[in-house]
């Protein structure tokens, strides 16, 4: 835990600096200080079709998944790392947004790393 699943538009998708952005959203979880490296886990997921204001736009949307647990500070805290890191590789990109949700303990099971 966290799981950090970043959306994004078909065209960045293809983007030579969309690595980067995974690594970098990787870090900022890995730098909050609240998880252990070996259980974070990210992952990019392409959006086919993506509207953004009525209209044909890239977009980053980072979902960052997390057991319950945490503060609302810590969360906050987490969700600003996470914008930053995004911003920072795109600084052009007007649609960025991220959302920290907690996931009930009682209602996760997982196998494995």
């Amino acid at each position: 835990m966290p799981h950090c699943i970043i959306e994004c538009s078909a065209d960045l998708a293809r983007h030579p600096e969309i690595a980067t952005l995974a690594k970098a959203i990787h870090d900022a979880a890995e730098q909050s200080g609240l998880f252990q490296t070996a259980d974070i886990k990210t992952r990019l997921l392409p959006a086919a079709q993506a509207l953004v204001g009525g209209a044909e736009a890239d977009f980053i949307h980072i979902n960052c998944l997390v057991l319950a647990g945490r503060s609302a500070e810590q969360k906050g805290k987490l969700a600003d790392s996470l914008m930053r890191a995004a911003c920072v590789q795109f600084p052009g990109l007007a649609a960025v947004s991220c959302e920290v949700r907690d996931m009930e303990r009682a209602a996760y099971a997982k196998r494995g790393g």
